[in-house]
């Protein structure tokens, strides 16, 4: 039941996460620029929701049956399940509600979370791409910042998240954690990075919920390693200006390796030369070609993006790239903070 039910969720998580989720952003982009309704991917998206809850349905029926009839004696909430599904029948979503908030809970549930992450990720890609074709660090900016907001309805999503988390913190608390986490990052992107710097103590935060979900995410947490040291909380920084580097490393490092796979990261902040040095590495994969090729276009508009925050010989970026590793090397100066210590802490029952 377990091969299957992670195979299934696998397949779900690519369908909906390449098809169903861009559909129903750009439908969010159109109607907040011009408040008018793509009918045709409203209906595509509802029915998407729909047909997963009926295959699952389907699925499942038959799934228990075959399980209580051919393993005897069955698991108590094998019987449980098999009995709801046998009185509710393989279409039974429609005439009971039991059964929906069962099939949510087996079997929807669990891709949400990759979802939420892949919609974060098409975010954040689509404002960095925006940074090239501005001449203006004060425009680039901005035009990401409204990027980032007009992609997601912060409102709706933030129901969204109050709503799941209402279905989960009782039965799975680190789900619900996560979904804290996920919460705390969308915030921090649409409200809280709308000035050229901001606190670095929220850049760091955003940072380490990024990581920790990222580490939720795969089988053996302990080959991510990360580091930071040095008080924040003097400082400011240009808003998502790392996320970019630890993303091509998770990218690169892990999801591309089958084996050895790792990602370091090691923040440090020298409070008396007011810089911040990050080195972000990762395994390098044999069989599938380095990052240079495939993460160069990222590299070089981060580079371009420093030049216009920074002045001339003020920061520093440098690769190294090795037969089984791939290192950043970024170290950037620091502002110092003008106004009352940031405040990092996001609940969901705040917003």
């Amino acid at each position: 039941m377990d091969i299957t039910h992670f195979g299934t969720t696998v397949v779900l998580f690519y369908l909906y996460g390449y098809l169903v989720v861009p559909a129903l952003l750009s439908s969010l982009v159109y109607y907040r620029s011009t408040r008018k309704i793509i009918w045709p991917k409203v209906v595509y998206v509802a029915f998407a929701i729909v047909a997963a809850f009926m295959l699952f349905n389907v699925y499942d029926y038959y799934l228990f049956t075959y399980v209580a009839e051919h393993f005897k004696p069955e698991p108590a909430y094998v019987k449980r399940y098999y009995d709801l599904l046998q009185l509710a029948g393989p279409l039974g979503i429609f005439t009971n509600y039991s059964l929906v908030t069962f099939i949510w809970a087996y079997n929807l549930s669990y891709m949400l979370l990759p979802i939420l992450i892949r919609t974060i990720r098409e975010a954040i890609s689509w404002g960095v791409e925006s940074l090239e074709q501005k001449e203006q660090n004060q425009i680039l900016i901005q035009n990401q910042l409204k990027l980032l907001q007009f992609q997601i309805n912060p409102h709706f999503l933030f129901n969204v998240f109050n709503n799941i988390l209402a279905l989960i913190q009782r039965t799975n608390q680190e789900a619900a954690e996560l979904l804290r986490r996920l919460s705390s990052m969308m915030h921090y992107t649409l409200h809280d990075t709308n000035q050229s710097f901001v606190p670095l103590i929220g850049e760091l935060q955003f940072l380490e919920n990024y990581i920790e979900i990222e580490r939720s995410r795969h089988f053996d947490p302990d080959k991510i390693t990360f580091t930071k040291t040095g008080d924040p909380g003097s400082f400011t920084t240009p808003p998502l200006l790392l996320v970019t580097f630890i993303e091509n490393a998770f990218k690169h490092g892990l999801n591309n390796c089958i084996d050895e796979a790792w990602v370091m990261i090691e923040l440090l902040i020298n409070v008396e030369t007011e810089t911040l040095q990050a080195r972000v590495s990762n395994s390098v994969s044999h069989q599938i070609s380095t990052p240079s090729k495939s993460g160069g276009v990222g590299l070089v508009n981060a580079r371009k993006r420093l030049d216009l925050l920074f002045k001339p010989n003020t920061y520093l970026l440098t690769v190294n790239e090795q037969a089984n590793f791939y290192e950043v090397l970024v170290k950037i100066p620091l502002n110092r903070i003008k106004h009352n210590a940031y405040d990092t802490s996001y609940q969901l029952s705040n917003h």
